[in-house]
């Protein structure tokens, strides 16, 4: 071997050996311990004569949103059945031409046919869709809480 190949391969095992003795070394590192989950605080209890009104509004604005969303889907189930009530009127100005355009009777009754089952299929999807949009509207939420008018006095500390 010549001496500069010689060195080049000394130079490179000294380069490397810091390297190969840092990957040889087993792995010191543990895991942090498990620690128990802190449980939550219970709520404290409210010291008397502490304003809850604002609770009360946090409820009626829940109550209104959740009003509003119910009129939200309501109406976009009435805008499904209302397109589908155009479709279906189109679907049956086609029909009705095609039976014109028939050659033979026995061909115009089955398009009849077809049309007549297509209009029933969409009579019962239409049924459902309604029931949906009645229990949307009839959907009872419990009356809301009674407001607290009478707030107690507050007592100074002893």
């Amino acid at each position: 071997m010549n001496p500069v190949a010689r060195t080049c391969s000394i130079t490179l095992t000294l380069a490397l050996q810091p390297a190969l003795a840092f990957a040889q070394q087993p792995n010191t590192l543990q895991p942090p311990p498990r620690v128990a989950p802190i449980a939550p605080a219970s709520q404290p209890a409210l010291p008397r004569g502490v304003d809850t009104s604002r609770d009360n509004s946090l409820q009626t604005l829940n109550r209104q949103l959740d009003a509003s969303s119910r009129r939200v889907s309501a109406d976009t189930l009435r805008s499904q059945v209302d397109r589908q009530d155009r479709l279906l009127e189109a679907d049956r100005a086609r029909t009705d031409a095609r039976r014109a355009a028939a050659a033979t009777p026995a061909e115009a009754e089955r398009i009849r046919q077809d049309f007549e089952a297509r209009r029933a299929s969409h009579e019962a999807w239409r049924a459902g869709k309604e029931a949906q949009v009645q229990r949307l509207e009839t959907l009872d939420l419990p009356p809301p809480p009674p407001v607290n008018q009478v707030k107690p006095a507050i007592e100074p500390r002893r």
